[in-house]
């Protein structure tokens, strides 16, 4: 059944610059090859006053009697009025850009009228099948009981390179992946998951943001009025430890270059309780310009080391298990740039410095895997 009506399942359009951005590419990519295109939005949603006063006493019961101390037992919630004013400038690009739908309307199975009026879901990219990020079961389409539409898992990831579910969560997933028509994950370690745990070959593809080329992000950029200056070391550092802001130090003074970074001075909930408008999140095509014109890049991101390569900048990344490290290796190892990938606990060695990346080879690499790509989500879109 070739796809006529298709729609993206993929993370929250929310504050994540990595996120928006492969969601943006995949749309993008899915429209220009003729098909009728739109991306679930997953808004925003408010609990009550009585719903979070339950969460708190909840959080104070497991933090103080149960003695579990990473539950944070009075966490900050941004109110709607604060969310708006913070997503001021990523809620207008995902306006501009990305063709949405609200397509779960805040359930969790989307009413059967609106699965019916699409003939493909592709799920993916990001860690849609990470089990902390979200309800997995969703992102294998088990809404679609009757399993008329078309499924298509595209650069899917789990996040984290060991299993992460029960046997009876396994087996449900199982039978879900079945149905997909075809299935394709970002990570290497992931297409071996899928084979022992699924019994389902996947196929290893490029995260969405690679499918496109520089020139594609630089005309988001000159649609943006402020203009960063030219040059200094683009830092994006989605934890900032003390052990990071050190290795930030030590590779200034090394290059002797001025750091800068394109992200909120402050994050609500994390690093204030206070809301001013420090907590507003710039521009994603500011933040894309961060990366085109910096001359070098420090960053501890999956999308962060993306954007260096699209536009040849060296970089260093900081290991981030937390956050899932395969992604990482996957990532720099297809370019044989696994070297650029560092430890938070050990400097920057200066000779990894001085050593120059062939970004000729990197981009014969690229081309390579992007036609390949591009070659498994339109042929299966077409078929």
């Amino acid at each position: 059944m070739k796809s006529k009506k298709v729609c993206i399942l993929t993370q929250p359009l929310w504050n994540n610059y990595g996120a928006l951005l492969q969601a943006w590419a995949l749309q993008r990519v899915i429209e220009q090859a003729g098909f009728e295109v739109v991306t679930d939005l997953f808004p925003k949603r408010f609990n009550s006053f009585w719903f979070n006063a339950c969460d708190t006493a909840k959080r104070a019961v497991a933090h103080y009697l149960l003695g579990r101390r990473s539950v944070n037992p009075f966490p900050r919630r941004e109110s709607r009025k604060e969310w708006n004013e913070i997503s001021e400038h990523t809620s207008r690009f995902v306006q501009n850009n990305i063709k949405t739908i609200d397509f779960f309307e805040g359930n969790t199975k989307p009413r059967q009228e609106i699965v019916e009026c699409f003939d493909t879901f592709v799920v993916g990219s990001d860690q849609v099948w990470r089990r902390d990020y979200g309800r997995v079961e969703s992102y294998f389409c088990d809404f679609d009981s009757a399993n008329r539409a078309k499924k298509i898992a595209y650069a899917a990831s789990f996040g984290l390179s060991k299993w992460q579910y029960n046997e009876q969560e396994t087996e449900r997933l199982r039978l879900l992946a079945k149905r997909f028509a075809a299935l394709s994950v970002r990570e290497s370690d992931a297409v071996e998951l899928c084979e022992k745990y699924l019994d389902t070959k996947a196929t290893n593809v490029l995260d969405p943001t690679l499918l496109l080329k520089s020139k594609d992000y630089i005309e988001l950029i000159e649609k943006n009025k402020e203009v960063l200056p030219q040059g200094g070391m683009m830092t994006y550092l989605l934890d900032k430890t003390p052990r990071k802001l050190a290795l930030q130090k030590q590779l200034e003074d090394k290059l002797q270059l001025k750091s800068f970074s394109v992200m909120p001075e402050r994050v609500l909930g994390k690093d204030t309780r206070h809301f001013d408008n420090r907590c507003v999140y710039p521009a994603v095509e500011k933040w894309i310009e961060g990366f085109w014109k910096a001359d070098f890049v420090l960053t501890d991101s999956f999308h962060g080391t993306v954007f260096a390569i699209i536009f040849h900048k060296p970089f260093v990344v900081v290991a981030n298990p937390d956050r899932g490290l395969s992604r990482f290796v996957s990532l720099l190892s297809l370019y044989g740039l696994e070297n650029r990938l560092v430890s938070e606990q050990s400097d920057i060695s200066f000779d990894i410095l001085q050593q120059p990346i062939d970004y000729a080879a990197t981009e014969n690499k690229l081309s390579e895997e992007r036609e390949r790509s591009l070659q498994f989500l339109i042929g299966n879109l077409e078929q």
